[in-house]
């Protein structure tokens, strides 16, 4: 059973419209082929049925089923599906009514904060799938978007070897380039930022001095990354520290295949949140 309590449920029903019984514009067939997609279920087998009738949902309408499906899926399961679900939302709707906006950021916040609080965030994010663009997708040039392809590569070759260590250089280095070049393309909300790194006269330093860490908060802070991507970049980023061997010896880090393809996820989920700034600005309530 989930722990989703009573109000984040409400949220959530009140975002898709559950109380027709409908679940956003889904017919019975897509919603079964949605379901399925996301987390492997099938919300119209019997066994559903029965649940439903176990648990006073007795119309089988699409609504009860993800009730239902509430009630008796683990909490990694559940949180697939409505991250999912939000994703699609997000991309049916263009939330440019402020009210719903604000919904769709209450349900958005609540998946994001089982990351701090919950004891399942990792598998929460590494049950995640993105569809990684192209490069040329985030306004990068020819010569840039080869180098990147070439790293890319190079990470995957490293994890298929069990060069973890060698794979969490290369993604992290990786992440902050990408970063920087968007935050160059984007100079104005970079800088306005109020985490934007400034020297002692008030002016915000160059891009070229800002560290990793500034660029992930700052993209964060505009609305390029969302919350868990954040959470999880400054893990990479702690454990990209270790290209120190005194510090790895003193800390003791040996990372494994768990903690290499986290890290690969963080860059996977980055790039995937960068593509999509364009429609982030368009939707950006002003």
């Amino acid at each position: 059973m989930s722990t989703l309590n009573k109000l984040q449920r409400q949220i959530f029903e009140k975002l898709f419209n559950m109380k027709t019984g409908y679940v956003l514009d889904f017919s019975n067939k897509t919603f079964r082929d949605f379901v399925r997609t996301s987390v492997g279920k099938d919300i119209f087998d019997e066994d559903y049925e029965k649940a439903c009738d176990e648990l006073g949902y007795p119309s089988h309408s699409k609504a009860n089923r993800l009730r239902c499906f509430w009630d008796i899926e683990s909490d990694a399961t559940v949180h697939k599906l409505l991250r999912d679900l939000l994703d699609y939302y997000e991309y049916l709707y263009d939330c440019d009514n402020e009210k719903n906006w604000k919904l769709f950021e209450k349900a958005k916040f609540i998946l994001d904060e089982s990351l701090e609080t919950g004891s399942n965030g990792e598998e929460f994010f590494l049950q995640r799938e993105f569809d990684v663009p192209d490069f040329f997708s985030l306004g990068f040039d020819e010569n840039i978007v080869t180098m990147l392809n070439s790293r890319m590569n190079e990470i995957r070759i490293c994890l298929n070897n069990e060069a973890y260590l060698a794979s969490i250089f290369l993604i992290g280095s990786t992440l902050e380039g990408i970063l920087l070049g968007i935050a160059s393309q984007y100079p104005e909300e970079y800088g306005r930022a109020n985490s934007s790194p400034r020297e002692k006269n008030g002016k915000v330093k160059k891009f070229d001095k800002w560290k990793l860490n500034d660029l992930i908060n700052v993209s964060y802070e505009i609305g390029f990354l969302k919350r868990d991507v954040k959470v999880f970049s400054h893990y990479l980023r702690d454990f990209r520290n270790y290209i120190h061997p005194y510090k790895q010896l003193e800390d003791k880090f040996y990372p494994n295949k768990h903690t290499a393809l986290l890290c690969e996820q963080v860059l996977k989920a980055a790039i995937y949140e960068l593509s999509r700034i364009g429609n982030f600005i368009k939707n950006e309530p002003r």
